[in-house]
Order: structure tokens, then sequence, then C-alpha cells
């Protein structure tokens, strides 16, 4: 089976949200068997979607489309579909009757634009929707052998009605099977030579690392895949399955009974922040001083200022005294510092851009990392945030 992903709405063709509703979806039809051809974003422009929901069925066996189904006037995913497959739009009854009670019990007027969510293409299946109000709905063009459907946009709406949907089209059963590896500390084009003879994998590299995908439909090929994977990568993979480092370094510190602290120059925060964002986070962490300024380093870390002039605020030294002055401050088991030139000023022959000095202290003493990771500001404060992250686990694990 073929299948388009059809995702609605100018607040992603215009930068200002980032689509995560056709990559759920896309992995939810892979593992069922299907073959996605693309996934399409449309803004909120009623013919360009009338056209696209036409190219869509003429390519593809079964098309999703994703948001459009309110009740304002930029919500044109119901007309646009009736229009493309050439049926009138309906009142589904027991729809109307439901959302006129809550309306009404609500105290809010039913509006013929409120009403207008009820409204399905003549001969589609009514898919309930049990978290919101606005239905969603599947049409089958048995002459073409075709399915079209229309979910909300709305992501805690849309993922229990894809199950719905997943059900009705006999795909609820998984025939690809599907492993992700999240690796770090290794470069996309090594991990290829190592795993070229490994059949089925996929890669997505972001300054997070490398994430690799297994699929197979074969589970004996798939779990020996696994295996070598695993045997190969070492500890280069940091987790197996859809978690952040932030979650694995986490569980690690609290299995430990560990605490954390940061000093933060260059990634200024970034690294506690990350681990802040774990629940239960507050049993490992102790805090974090964003010293960016060099006098912050000189009064709150204790950093010798001699150091400072004598070999810059990005060194080895000034690194050092970093991590060791926070954790004496916040009196942590674990400290890690960072110092670096982010760019894309700053930088010279002797120091180039994205330098970076990172240190890891704990009782037993300190030790300095010296790193160059260069591209856009805030990828290189997110890698070095991921590398800081990664040395809590190399260490401890």
């Amino acid at each position: 089976m073929k299948a388009i992903i059809l995702v609605t709405g100018s607040e992603f063709t215009q930068g200002r949200k980032s689509d995560k509703n056709g990559n759920y979806i896309a992995k939810r039809l892979f593992e069922r068997g299907a073959d996605v051809e693309g996934i399409i974003i449309a803004p909120d422009n009623y013919y360009l979607l009338v056209n696209y929901i036409k190219y869509s069925l003429d390519k593809a066996d079964l098309v999703v489309v994703s948001g459009g189904l309110g009740p304002t006037s930029d919500d044109f995913t119901r007309s646009a579909i009736a229009d493309a497959i050439g049926v009138p739009l309906i009142y589904e009854e027991a729809c109307l009757s439901m959302l006129k009670k809550y309306y009404i019990s609500s105290g809010v007027e039913f509006t013929p634009e409120r009403k207008s969510m009820c409204k399905i293409p003549y001969g589609a299946v009514k898919i309930d929707n049990p978290v919101g109000r606005a239905i969603g709905f599947l049409k089958s063009l048995d002459d073409v052998g075709k399915v079209i459907v229309a979910l909300p946009g709305v992501p805690t709406e849309m993922k229990p009605m894809l199950d719905d949907v997943l059900g009705r089209l006999m795909l609820h059963k998984k025939v690809r099977l599907v492993k992700l590896f999240r690796t770090f500390g290794m470069k996309e084009l090594d991990i290829n030579y190592i795993l070229e003879d490994i059949k089925g994998l996929y890669y997505s590299v972001s300054p997070k690392g490398v994430d690799i995908f297994l699929s197979d439909v074969d589970e004996n090929s798939f779990y020996n895949k696994i295996a070598l994977i695993i045997e190969r990568l070492g500890n280069y993979v940091y987790t197996e399955g859809d978690r952040e480092m932030e979650e694995v370094v986490g569980e690690i510190l609290r299995m430990r009974g560990l605490t954390v602290s940061t000093a933060e120059s260059s990634t200024g925060g970034l690294a506690i922040s990350r681990l802040i964002n774990v629940p239960g986070s507050s049993e490992y962490v102790k805090g974090s001083v964003v010293s960016y300024s060099n006098s912050v380093k000189v009064e709150t870390l204790k950093v010798n200022p001699e150091l400072i002039e004598k070999f810059g605020a990005v060194s080895e030294n000034v690194a050092k005294q970093m991590a060791v002055g926070v954790r004496n401050l916040l009196r942590s088991d674990i400290a890690l510092s960072d110092t670096g030139i982010v760019g894309p000023t700053g930088w010279t022959s002797e120091k180039p851009l994205g330098l970076h000095y990172i240190a890891y202290a704990d009782s037993i003493g300190v030790e300095v990392f010296k790193e160059i990771y260069t591209g856009e500001r805030n990828d290189v404060r997110l890698y070095i945030s991921q590398y800081m992250l990664n040395l809590i686990r190399l260490k401890l694990q």
C-alpha cells in the first residue's frame, strides 16, 4: 500500500511551528506495511489544498490529511476533500446532537460555524474524537480502490483517532519491526562503514548525535541485527529507543545517588536546563552558574584572574577551575563546566571557531576535554550540552 500524508496549516509553511503529526503518522503507517511516498505540508489555502488532495489520490492508495477540521474560516479540509472527490458535504446527525448539547450546556451559542464541525463528505464514515469536538472521517473511493482520511491537527486528538482508522483499515498489526538506536561521539560516515553489511538501516544526524533506525520483516533477522549493532557500536549507543540523553543520565544519577552541578559559559545553562526537563530531577540536580562573563568566573567561581589573563577564558586551565569552583560552591558530587567560542566572532588562528574545553570534576579530581564543533550558534550550544551530559554517562555507566 502506498500512502501520502498531507498536513495543513500556514503556521507550518511560514515557519512559525514545526510539524510533528506527519512524522508520527508516517511511523505508524510504515510499521504496518505501508510505504509512505511523501509528506506534504500545505498552507491554509483552499485551492492549493484541493490540488494537493487530487495529486495525493492520484499517486497513493491511502491519503491521510491532518488539520483543518475546526470551525474557523481557514479550516478548509472538509470542503476541499469533498470538492476534490466530487461529492457534497452532509451533516452527521449524531455529531450534531452531541455538539448541540455540549454548547448549550456550556452557555455558548451553537453557531453555523460550530455546526460545520459535523460535516462530512457524502458516504464517509465518521471517526469519533474522544478528546475534542471536531470529528474526523474516512471515505472509501471504491471505484478506484483508494481511501482518504481526515484527522484533526491537535496531536492529542489525532493520535487516538489514528488508532481507530488503522483498525478500520486492518492495519492494526505491525508487519515491520522497527528499532531506534541513539548514538553520540561517532560520525555518520564511520558508523555507516562499521555497519555497512547490515541491511535495513537509516540514519538521521543532528547536534545530538546520529540516530540509527533499523527495520526488518523477519524477527530472527531483526534480533540478530540488533545484537550486531550493539556489539559493534558499544558505548557509543546511549539508548535503545526514543529517549533523550538527559533522561538516560538522570536515571544513572538517580540510581547512583549522586548530585550534579554545572558552570556554563557558551552553553548558557542549556546542559542543566535539559537535566531539569526530566521529572524528578530535583533528586540529583544541585544547580548551575551561567558564567558567561569573566567577572562571574572570577567573583562567583573563584577562577584565578591571572589564568584568564595568561591563557584566555577559553582554555583548559579556566575550564578546570570553573568545574572545581561550581562543585565547591554548590557542594555537588559531580560538576561540569564549558568554555568555548560559539561564534560567529571571537576566534583567532590559535583558538579556532567552535573550540571548547569541557571539564569534569568529582571527588577523585578534574579531567578536561578539548572539542571543536562548528555550525550555527545554537547547534553548537546543543552539541556541547550533549557532550557534557554524555561525559556523565560515560564516567558513571
